[in-house]
């Protein structure tokens, strides 16, 4: 019997979440000096987009079939199992800055990250609508966002602090220690099973059958489908400035670490004030108005940041802050909607299969970035990307059935869908 949220696990939850907050402190801190590293110690914008395109191809290759392992075994023991791979993964890196390094070395590990960030994402996201109350979904989705940001802004801060004091290789160390942080509240707690009692009067289904179902859901679930599309096209647009966002601040704006620090806690900022005010909020009435909006609002920042003039790095974080503002708003509906209208015991498939979706295409978008900025300003690709966003969000609003995804559960309820058929 699948246990429902109560008062207890979500106080579990919450001692969880804290400490994994500690240890996301620690991989931003990581992740700035790695990709800062390799932009100047390779001058070439072909590089970060490889770099980013190792980390995250294993994320959206996985993904699914990670959803499947999610719901078959212990989550508890498989994010505690991946947290601790990540973990040897900086040692190994930081030896390697002590010893010898190369461009390639670095890489490898970036690519063995994003294996396991595939199965910790979607076992960490499967465990929330399990322990927190229903009541409690969006605010607790609206406080995720605005302390991942608070964390996320400070984290390059201090790493951009810190690189004037500390070589790479001590400055990864942080990103370890932080690691018992998220341990230790994982070996206290309990996290429920969807799985109890099943194996006593059912066989289990197959890892195939498990898999099938996800898309199935998917498939069958009216406007889910459209919106996944929707947000795979809006994802590859704007895939370019995440990855050239250092090379855009180093090459075309004559900046430096502190420049790029700088324009980084105005997006970061942005995620934490769009945090403060979905958590602050019990919700949004109409979801999918508001994620249409932030959209519209996302890519105008969008715009502002490719129109900055050269050197003002103020005026593009402000681009920055407008854009990053509307995140959470769109990204908390999205989360909200999802832990609602989905079955427990298929959180795990079911979301990983949305995100591999979504983000099936960025790893191109990531090396089409560096390619075409050996042929134009990188100014020029975040402008016409931007336009584009606005195009094909009027158009999927229009002409696809995406306004209708808030009323999959009541369909669920109503029509009785076997979502495991194909």
């Amino acid at each position: 019997m699948e246990t429902e949220a109560n008062q207890a696990t979500f106080r579990n939850y919450l001692f969880f979440w804290s400490g994994q907050l500690v240890s996301l402190f620690g991989s931003s801190v990581a992740s700035f000096v790695i990709i800062w590293w390799i932009t100047l110690e390779t001058g070439s914008a072909l590089y970060l987009s490889i770099a980013s395109l190792l980390g995250f191809a294993p994320i959206v290759i996985l993904s699914a079939f990670a959803g499947v392992l999610v719901d078959r075994w212990s989550r508890k023991a498989l994010i505690g199992i991946v947290d601790l791979l990540q973990a040897l993964a900086t040692i190994a890196l930081i030896f390697l800055f002590w010893l010898e390094i190369s461009i390639w070395h670095v890489l490898a590990l970036l690519a063995l990250r994003g294996v396991f960030q595939a199965f910790h994402d979607p076992a960490v996201a499967a465990i929330t609508p399990l322990m927190v109350p229903r009541d409690k979904l969006s605010r607790m989705n609206g406080l995720s966002f605005l302390l991942t940001g608070a964390v996320t802004l400070v984290g390059p801060v201090v790493a951009a602090m810190l690189l004037e004091l500390w070589k790479i290789g001590q400055i990864l160390w942080i990103d370890v220690v932080t690691f018992l942080a998220a341990v230790i509240p994982l070996l206290l707690i309990k996290i429920p099973s969807v799985r109890k009692g099943q194996d006593e009067s059912h066989s289990r289904p197959s890892f195939k059958d498990e898999f099938r179902e996800g898309f199935a859901f998917i498939k069958n679930a009216r406007g889910l489908l459209s919106f996944i599309m929707l947000a795979t096209v809006l994802n590859f647009l704007i895939t370019p400035l995440s990855t050239l966002l250092p090379y855009y601040v180093k090459f075309d704006h004559l900046g430096g670490a502190t420049d790029l620090a700088f324009v980084g806690a105005f997006f970061q900022g942005g995620i934490l004030a769009g945090g403060v005010l979905m958590s602050v909020m019990k919700g949004v009435k109409k979801k999918m108005v508001a994620i249409m909006l932030s959209i519209y609002v996302i890519f105008l920042g969008y715009a502002v940041v490719a129109l900055a003039p050269p050197g003002l790095f103020w005026f593009m974080a402000i681009g920055g802050l407008t854009m990053a503002f509307c995140i959470p708003v769109a990204n908390v509906s999205i989360a909200t909607i999802r832990q609602t209208v989905v079955p427990m015991e298929m959180q795990g498939r079911v979301t990983s299969v949305m995100r591999a979706l979504a983000s099936a295409a960025s790893p191109l978008g990531m090396i089409l970035s560096g390619i075409m900025v050996e042929f134009t300003k990188a100014s020029y690709i975040f402008l016409g990307c931007a336009g584009l966003g606005i195009l094909t969000s009027t158009l999927a609003w229009f002409f696809a059935d995406i306004r209708y995804i808030e009323e999959i559960r009541g369909e669920v309820a109503r029509k009785g869908i076997e979502y495991a058929q194909p």
